[in-house]
């Protein structure tokens, strides 16, 4: 199995995810208006990682030249050369690997979901408006299938390909960018982290809630509570407008549930 595959996992995850639950609490809209906000979550081993189970440690230098070789014109192996790139502007990233010689593959694997999911909510509102941006993009280009799975955070890797084939080298670099930037943030342990406050995300809400009318907000609020139990049409409709409404906000709207998709 090539490093594209294997490594899809840990990589996408930073960057890429569904809406798979509840943030914790419910927001109270309006009159009796129930709308649930969510989080993105890593895609696991959605990405390749399952079926990989060789016990090798794996050196940095080998990873990075390994992706920026891989020439094949699939989304997701561009996306790895464009990532295997950023991390050289992040020495923290190549000292990790220098500090833990002896961590396999898998174990590997698994840091680097949570340490770049932990290490986003250390990016700036600047760089998580640009994250919510891309992932507005991402449910857009894709087909119904694949934007439902998006949602339901159980994309597959051909998935991914499909949707990032569909993408150009420009946005892919940005989205790479921010993958390599939040693992780096977290390795380094700076800046400090950061939690949306549930006030400023409510009111958030308020202004989604006013955009896209009563009706259409019931329909959201509603479906982020079974979004598993939903029909793809359905699912990825959901999908579609909670992203499209979080990337067009402005203001501190928007940086709040930027921010708020992050967080735990």
């Amino acid at each position: 199995m090539d490093w594209s595959s294997v490594l899809g996992s840990a990589l996408i995850g930073a960057v890429a995810g569904g809406v798979v639950g509840l943030l914790g609490r419910v927001l109270k809209l309006g009159k009796n208006v129930s709308v649930a906000l969510v989080t993105v979550a890593a895609l696991s081993s959605s990405m390749g990682w399952r079926a990989y189970q060789q016990r090798r440690p794996v050196d940095y230098d080998s990873m990075v030249e390994t992706l920026i070789a891989n020439e094949s014109s699939g989304g997701l192996d561009r996306y790895l050369r464009q990532w295997a790139l950023a991390t050289k502007d992040h020495p923290e990233i190549r000292q990790w690997f220098e500090v833990t010689p002896t961590m396999n593959r898998q174990e590997r694997q698994q840091q680097s979901i949570q340490l770049a999911q932990a290490g986003l909510r250390r990016l700036s509102d600047r760089v998580l408006i640009q994250r919510a941006e891309a992932l507005s993009l991402i449910v857009d280009l894709a087909d119904e299938k694949d934007c439902a799975a998006f949602g339901r955070g159980n994309v597959t890797d051909a998935g991914l390909n499909r949707i990032f084939s569909l993408m150009d080298d420009e946005t892919l670099g940005r989205i790479s960018v921010i993958a390599a930037s939040a693992l780096a943030a977290e390795l380094r342990q700076s800046p400090l982290s950061r939690q949306a406050m549930t006030s400023d995300v409510a009111q958030a809400f308020v202004e989604i809630s006013i955009r896209v009318g009563n009706q259409d907000t019931q329909r959201l609020a509603n479906n982020l509570q079974r979004m598993n139990t939903l029909a793809d049409e359905e699912a990825c409709w959901t999908t579609r407008i909670l992203y499209k409404q979080i990337a067009t906000l402005r203001g501190r709207n928007q940086d709040a549930l930027a921010l708020a998709l992050v967080s735990n």
